[in-house]
């Protein structure tokens, strides 16, 4: 029996899959680097070689019909193991290249991802790094994220998650402060001090119910809040790995030391596949080793 389907409409498959990954010809057309109408033309031309129709096309979105639902299921597991291969045969003799986009908060990017990823590229020279700090949550297909480090609660159960550890929020305070202020032996004592708090961060309802005192400062970035805190402005609640180069250095103390005042699990989450590129394993390894996650 003679195919109908000839080595050029391989890559219109590939362009098939993308719109049902992303509902949007120039979304898949911007990942592909193809213009909206090209990636039309090339579905046009797969549909009339098959004879079936793959794509519902409306005003507002684009959606698979059971024919394009089912070449996508069929091809993307093929699909995938091709691009194993090939980036196995690129990653000969321990060759790890190619480049991975990853998310993370700018905090735990500061104090943990961006180390990491400077020791991988001195191991790897080949592998390449685009490294988006945000607290927004990105899409994965929309804005083309690999890999993500979130924190807390997680919903999306599309996505793979491995937990790499679990920060503990403390509170901490200059030496100077506590010598001026007075060490607090309660959590009632914090109603004399001075608090300093993110008020988004996720914490921070939780954190408001259990200190007895509105904070004086307030703002948006931790690692500009553990700087008041340092500066003596006052006592800050701060994730262990973002405090503990000042604790190191004797910049900060502990402040009631046996209270953790909230626990929040730290995930490396990725979109579930049957293969995974050697680069982004080698880079989820590396994270989970070393934050680890035994600890939590």
């Amino acid at each position: 029996m003679t195919s109908r389907i000839d080595p050029n409409h391989l890559a219109a498959i590939r362009t098939l899959m993308c719109v049902i990954e992303t509902s949007s010809l120039t979304a898949a057309g911007r990942r592909l680097g193809l213009t909206p109408s090209g990636v039309s033309r090339q579905i046009t031309r797969l549909e009339e070689a098959l004879g079936v129709s793959l794509l519902v096309r409306t005003t507002r979105r684009v959606r698979p019909t059971p024919a394009g639902r089912e070449l996508d299921q069929r091809a993307r597991p093929l699909f995938e193991a091709l691009e194993q291969v090939t980036s196995q045969l690129g990653e000969r003799d321990h060759q790890i290249a190619g480049r991975v986009r990853i998310s993370a908060s700018p905090a735990f990017g500061r104090a943990r991802l961006l180390p990491l990823l400077t020791g991988l590229a001195s191991v790897h020279p080949q592998l390449r790094f685009d490294v988006v700090l945000t607290t927004q949550r990105l899409d994965f297909v929309e804005d083309e994220i690999d890999l993500a480090v979130r924190e807390g609660r997680l919903a999306d159960s599309a996505l793979t998650v491995r937990k790499l550890t679990e920060a503990r929020i403390a509170l901490y305070a200059a030496p100077a402060y506590l010598d001026r202020m007075g060490q607090p032996r309660r959590l009632s004592d914090l109603a004399r001090h001075d608090l300093l708090m993110v008020p988004n961060a996720s914490v921070a309802p939780l954190l408001l119910r259990q200190l007895p005192a509105e904070p004086r400062f307030r703002v948006n970035e931790l690692y500009a809040l553990r700087a008041l805190a340092e500066a003596g402005a006052g006592i800050a609640p701060l994730p262990d790995y973002v405090a503990e180069e000042a604790v190191t250095h004797g910049d900060l103390v502990p402040v009631l030391p046996r209270l953790i005042v909230a626990r929040i699990p730290m995930h490396a989450v990725y979109p579930t596949r049957r293969l995974l590129a050697r680069r982004v394993q080698v880079v989820i390894e590396a994270l989970v080793l070393a934050n680890g996650a035994a600890r939590t």
